[in-house]
C-alpha cells in the first residue's frame, strides 16, 4: 500500500511539471513569477513582417524570432537531446529509488538539467531564458548505467546589440544553417557543447554581417549531431521593392 501511495504522488509531480511547458506560454511560469508577469505585460502590437532574399514574406515565426527581442517567442529555441547521470539529479542526502520508479524520477527531475543550460545561454548571448519543457526520453532508462535519455527545449531573448539595427523595409532577410562539430564525448557533456555552439554560431554571425542574430540551436548529442541557424538583414537587391502583407500570414 505504501509503494502504490508513493508511486501515486510521483505521477502526480510528474504531470504537474509536464504541465510546465503549457504554463509558460500561458504565461504562468512556477519557476520565475517576474518573467511571467513581463510576459504577460508585453501584449504583440503588431504583425512582425520580413522579406526574404528572393522576395517572398518571411513567416510569422521567423519574423517573431528575428525582430522580436523584447519577449521570448516560440520560435526562438534551443533544443537538446542528452544523455545523463540520474544520481546526478538527486539532492544531497537522497538515494536512487527502485527500478520501477526510475523514469518518474528522471521526468519529475528534468528541469534540473536544463536550467544549468539556461545558464550557459545568459552567460554568452542571452538576456532572459526559461525552459519550455523538459522531459526524460520514454524508455530510455538504463538502469545498470543509471542514465537516461532526455529532450530540453529552452526560449530565449538575446542581450541587445551594439550598432542599430538597419531598417527591415529597405532590407530582406538572409538565413543559413550552420553545422555543428559535436564531440564523442558530448552526451555527457552538454553545458560544454552548447557553449562551443554558441561560440560557432557567434563566429559565423560575426562573418555574416552586423545585424546578424542566432535564431535557433538544434543539438542531438546522443546522435554526434547540431545545427544553428542564423539570420541577418542585407541591403535589398536593386529593382526590389516591398510592401507589408495585407493580412496574416495564414499557415506560418
Amino acid at each position: 500500500m505504501l509503494r502504490l501511495v508513493i508511486s501515486t504522488g510521483l505521477l502526480l509531480m510528474a504531470a504537474g511539471f509536464g504541465a510546465a511547458g503549457w504554463q509558460f506560454w500561458q504565461g504562468i511560469d512556477p519557476g520565475n513569477p517576474g518573467m511571467a508577469t513581463e510576459r504577460a505585460n508585453s501584449a504583440d502590437t503588431g504583425q512582425p513582417w520580413l522579406i526574404s532574399a528572393t522576395g517572398t514574406p518571411v513567416s510569422r515565426l521567423e519574423a517573431e524570432a528575428y525582430l522580436a527581442q523584447e519577449r521570448l517567442v516560440p520560435a526562438r529555441r534551443a533544443t537538446l537531446t542528452l544523455k545523463a547521470n540520474l544520481a546526478a539529479l538527486l539532492s544531497q542526502g537522497e538515494k536512487l529509488p527502485e527500478e520501477p520508479y526510475l523514469q518518474v524520477l528522471a521526468d519529475i527531475r528534468a528541469p534540473v538539467l536544463a536550467r544549468s543550460l539556461c545558464a550557459v545561454l545568459t552567460e554568452r548571448i542571452a538576456a532572459d531564458c526559461a525552459v519550455d519543457s523538459a522531459r526524460v526520453v520514454e524508455g530510455s532508462v538504463d538502469p545498470l548505467q543509471g542514465t537516461a535519455a532526455f529532450r530540453i527545449e529552452l526560449v530565449y531573448r538575446l542581450k541587445p546589440q551594439d550598432q542599430e539595427m538597419p531598417d527591415p523595409a529597405s532590407h530582406v532577410l538572409n538565413q543559413r544553417a550552420v553545422e555543428l562539430e559535436i564531440a564523442d564525448n558530448a552526451a555527457g557533456a552538454a553545458e560544454a557543447a552548447l557553449g562551443n555552439a554558441i561560440d560557432v554560431a557567434t563566429i559565423a554571425c560575426n562573418n555574416a554581417g552586423k545585424s546578424c542574430r542566432l535564431l535557433r540551436i538544434d543539438l542531438d548529442l546522443l546522435a554526434a549531431s547540431g545545427r544553428a541557424h542564423i539570420a541577418w538583414l542585407a541591403p535589398m537587391p536593386a529593382g526590389m521593392s516591398v510592401a507589408p502583407p495585407l493580412g496574416p500570414l495564414v499557415g506560418h
